[in-house]
């Protein structure tokens, strides 16, 4: 059952991230947890991921603004990289809890704020906004949406952002893979899993390449959002 569970997740995960080009990572974390320790399904979910990024890297090389790649990920895996480490120590039951009450703030930003519209980006905002992604991603393997309104701020069209935000999760994703792998955040034993997770995550992106142009992906990103704030419901109480 957890190979099918697992399999199922990866599959809607690389479904959703191909039809609305975001959100493999809370599809992933939903169903990963019922599995794994929060530190563990994180590390999972960001490996598994590492394929979408490389695919979305290789069709949109050519628009990547590099500059807005590196500057970025110097800070961003620093803190990163200070945040996992200190996650070993943490009590998983306080962070399960933690982790519940943010997937029900992140389906409401993603419900009711997130506009995806461009906005001008001053250093400030940028450094809260790499900080915070940094801390998410190491703690929840979900790093994404404050990012995607930043890399939105510094690229000049579709094709830009898709490329530049693809450079830097892919980037950040296999750092972040390798140094858990080396200190012992993720077992050697998790690899069936996560090539299990690769599979379906691709045959997911492969669907909906046939779907994309026959779903609302707008409904579908609703109902996405739903179920990621009331799995966070149960993860906070349960």
């Amino acid at each position: 059952m957890k190979v099918f569970i697992l399999a199922v997740s990866a599959f809607f995960a690389g479904l959703i991230q191909g039809i609305a080009g975001f959100g493999s990572g809370p599809v992933q974390m939903m169903t990963y947890t019922l599995y794994w320790p929060l530190s563990v399904a994180a590390a999972m979910s960001v490996c598994v991921s590492v394929p979408l990024n490389l695919n979305m890297l290789i069709t949109y090389i050519r628009k990547v603004k590099w500059k807005n790649v590196l500057v970025p990920a110097v800070p961003y895996i620093v803190i990163c990289s200070a945040a996992m480490k200190l996650s070993e120590s943490f009590d998983q039951v306080l962070m399960k809890k933690i982790f519940g009450g943010f997937l029900i703030l992140l389906a409401a930003y993603y419900l009711f704020f997130d506009k995806r519209e461009k906005k001008e980006m001053s250093l400030a905002r940028t450094l809260i906004y790499i900080a915070v992604s940094a801390v998410c991603d190491a703690l929840f393997g979900i790093g994404g949406p404050l990012m995607v309104l930043y890399f939105l701020s510094v690229t000049g069209s579709s094709e830009e952002y898709l490329g530049t935000a693809a450079a830097f999760f892919l980037l950040n994703g296999v750092y972040n893979t390798v140094f858990r792998l080396l200190s012992g955040i993720l077992p050697v034993q998790q690899v069936p899993f996560i090539l299990i997770g690769i599979a379906a995550i691709l045959a997911g992106v492969t669907v909906s390449h046939r779907l994309v142009d026959k779903l609302d992906d707008g409904l579908l990103r609703k109902i996405t959002y739903v179920m990621i704030g009331l799995t966070g419901i149960f993860n906070l109480v349960s």
